[in-house]
């Protein structure tokens, strides 16, 4: 009758279906390790419960829930004074708004976030606040800005060693420069990110392949365009 054990391994549990994408599974596994922390009155325990759930909810584009999660969420992490753990909800509320298109709600989160990594030193935080802060300038247009941002996540991933951000980071800047209209400098960044996922062994490569071969269409239509307007 270990019931702070049951909890863990059903929070474990949880985890392992939300890994399959077996959401109602891992949801039941998640509520019932929440009913055993509120029970106890484990209020880390609670936070972390009431995170993942948020996390699946939003996953299951169930964006009302989600919100309720990750503010009951953050009100336990707020209570404790867990800085961390303050932060982490801030940024999941930030991609949350982002999703729904509220950018001056979700800036304002991430901005929260990244305050709060400067303060404890959490470099690898502050390299995702940054990212997260281009991903939602680059959505309004402010190009300038999100170049700004990734550059600044970058330059952190590579300080860290942290190959797979910088990947993140790599492919970011290359859709920027597409956008931008600068090919070749797309074609770079998604050339070092392609090398690298592909060391990681990662999933993304294929993502960073398809993304090679629309930009390298798009150079053949630009260059055949500039070809017939010189026969002409």
């Amino acid at each position: 009758d270990h019931r702070e054990g049951m909890a863990s391994c059903y929070s474990d549990l949880g985890i392992l279906y939300w890994s399959r994408g077996e959401f109602e599974p891992a949801e039941k596994m998640y509520q019932k390790s929440l009913a055993i922390k509120e029970s106890q009155n484990h209020r880390e325990g609670m936070a972390s419960d009431y995170c993942n759930l948020g996390m699946l909810y939003q996953a299951r584009g169930e964006l009302e829930r989600a919100e309720q999660m990750y503010q009951k969420a953050l009100t336990i992490e707020k209570a404790l004074n867990h800085q961390e753990g303050i932060a982490n909800n801030y940024g999941n509320l930030g991609n949350l708004y982002r999703s729904r298109g509220e950018f001056e709600r979700a800036e304002e989160m991430y901005r929260n976030t990244l305050v709060i990594d400067e303060a404890l030193g959490r470099k690898e935080g502050m390299a995702s606040s940054y990212g997260n802060l281009g991903i939602l300038y680059q959505a309004q247009d402010e190009f300038e800005r999100a170049e700004e941002m990734y550059q600044k996540s970058l330059a952190i991933e590579k300080a860290l060693g942290r190959k797979a951000g910088m990947a993140s980071d790599y492919c970011n800047l290359g859709i920027l420069y597409q956008a931008l209209d600068e090919l070749e400098k797309a074609e770079e960044m998604f050339q070092k990110a392609s090398q690298l996922f592909i060391k990681l062994k990662s999933p993304k490569a294929k993502r960073i392949s398809e993304l090679m071969d629309d930009l390298r269409s798009e150079m053949t239509g630009e260059t055949n365009e500039k070809g017939l307007q010189g026969d002409q």
